[in-house]
């Protein structure tokens, strides 16, 4: 990463946002079948915490901006930290 010394930053904010990803790309690579959606159901509530998914129905989805389009990937239940 490059930046100009008089921009500010957050080392914390980054190092956080690494983790999450890998998190994420762990996640993923350990579901035995994706289903990824490119509309959510009628009546999926939002949380944000851990992350921001979405339940639907005892069914979870995260978004997924992939080529300009939001997708949503089903994920197993976030445990709450």
């Amino acid at each position: 990463m490059v930046r100009k010394s008089s921009e500010p930053f957050d080392a914390f904010a980054v190092r956080d946002q690494v983790l999450a990803d890998h998190e994420w790309q762990e996640m993923l690579r350990f579901q035995q079948q994706i289903q990824i959606l490119q509309a959510l159901p009628v009546g999926c509530l939002p949380i944000a915490t851990p992350y921001r998914y979405f339940t639907c129905r005892g069914q979870f989805y995260r978004p997924y901006e992939y080529q300009n389009k939001q997708l949503y990937i089903e994920i197993d239940q976030p445990l709450a930290k």
